[in-house]
């Protein structure tokens, strides 16, 4: 288990830190930029009750290696963690299981939150990403969550590969269409790990992706929908740094990388920043493909860039 920052609860307090409980043990997708893959276990369930109640921690991230509504043991998991103090549960998830109407409204009931990976908003290009043909079964899901009155706990997380890039502004368009109510978008540019395998062919140039991120959010930004975007170093953001997830967690107080996530690599373009307090940086799994000449010093200072609606 590991602390990670969190978003919002049910009652809109934030919280800026909760438990991450790595319950999941197996998928039911296979997707290319998976960054932690299954293992076939998940945590020890009698581990992780007796370090809530040690620590007295109030919200807990449901996730894991794999996908945490695949296994039949979820509201056993969020009973024990009740019992044990919980009162904030966040649940990390594809949302195909939850294309069963009876099951989303049991989760429904339990999920403060829902964090929704969803890699495109086409079929075509949701199969090369999770090389599954289940992106029907996934927007039902989300249409059953949407229909529960659940929209405004849903946090779409789009991770950002080589074959959806170019479609970023395609999929702003489409939660402007579909869900304008939900909670927030989250950008999130691919890790190279698990899966990935330094590949380029996953991976884009942080400077190939930059303009379709930035059309995507300005598309939402004018339709007053909420959208970060994270794991892209503020010099390649230009203009639109008031985006940068780790931008808003240094403006709260927060450490600027989550708990489990790799640091900033060490470069001369970062080393003379002045935006590096606020910034993600680069790291060394981005640089082993991809090297370091699309960075770029700033002389701007952190405290200058306005926050954007989050």
């Amino acid at each position: 288990m590991r602390p990670k920052a969190t978003v919002k609860a049910g009652g809109g307090e934030w919280i800026s830190e909760q438990l991450c409980v790595p319950m999941a043990r197996t998928c039911n997708l296979y997707c290319v930029y998976c960054q932690n893959p299954p293992k076939g276990r998940g945590a020890k369930m009698d581990r992780v009750v007796a370090a809530v109640k040690r620590s007295g921690v109030k919200a807990v991230s449901l996730e894991g290696s794999g996908e945490p509504t695949a296994g039949a043991d979820l509201f056993r998991w969020v009973r024990a963690l009740k019992a044990a103090g919980v009162r904030n549960f966040m649940l990390s998830t594809n949302a195909v299981a939850l294309s069963d109407p009876e099951l989303c409204r049991k989760v429904e009931k339990v999920a403060d939150y829902f964090t929704v990976n969803l890699p495109a908003a086409d079929r075509e290009t949701y199969r090369k990403a999770t090389r599954s043909v289940k992106f029907d079964l996934a927007l039902k899901g989300l249409a059953n969550l949407k229909a529960l009155g659940a929209e405004k706990k849903i946090r779409l997380f789009h991770i950002i590969f080589r074959e959806n890039y170019r479609r970023l502004p395609g999929f702003a368009d489409f939660v402007i269409k579909e869900f304008p109510g939900l909670a927030f978008v989250n950008f999130t540019f691919v890790r190279n790990a698990g899966r990935v395998g330094d590949s380029a062919g996953i991976v884009p140039r942080y400077s190939e992706a930059e303009p379709y991120i930035k059309v995507a959010l300005a598309k939402l930004k004018l339709k007053r929908i909420k959208a970060v975007v994270q794991n892209i170093p503020l010099c390649r953001l230009g203009g639109f740094e008031g985006f940068s997830f780790e931008f808003q967690r240094w403006r709260r107080g927060d450490r600027i990388l989550e708990a489990g996530i790799a640091g900033k690599a060490k470069n001369a373009a970062c080393g003379r920043c002045a935006l590096a307090p606020a910034c993600c940086g680069a790291r060394r799994d981005y640089l082993k493909i991809h090297g370091n000449k699309e960075l770029r010093a700033s002389a701007k200072k952190p405290e200058s860039i306005r926050p954007e609606l989050f």
